[in-house]
């Protein structure tokens, strides 16, 4: 219960905010040990998995998550294009991408469309 208020003080977006007060104020246990219990993994094909709130689920801090990790990797001063699809949230993950990119001190090109 303490991981998912921890998340609901850093998550950006409204909807998965809402949701995760709603598991919480009910107290849904089973709910929160899905979304906490593990987290997404980056496989072959990036991060692939269900839109919600927690570590398992995809939204806007695990992406943003991932990017910060990217930047690390990467380091100051590397380009990195962002391109991104028509799937629901994709363009908030895309510009919330370039962001973490941009606030990391690499230079970051969104393309303007799917």
């Amino acid at each position: 219960m303490e991981a998912a208020r921890l998340w609901l003080a850093q998550d950006p977006d409204p909807d998965t905010r809402a949701e995760l007060a709603a598991l919480i104020e009910r107290a849904d246990l089973a709910a929160l040990r899905d979304r906490f219990g593990t987290k997404l993994e980056f496989g072959t094909a990036g991060l692939r998995g269900e839109l919600g709130a927690g570590p398992n689920r995809m939204n806007r801090v695990t992406v943003m998550r991932a990017a910060a990790g990217l930047a690390k990797v990467l380091g100051p001063g590397k380009h990195v294009v962002i391109g991104y699809d028509a799937r629901h949230k994709s363009d908030v993950f895309a510009r919330d991408t370039a962001a973490v990119l941009t606030g990391a001190g690499l230079h970051a090109s969104l393309l303007p469309r799917p």
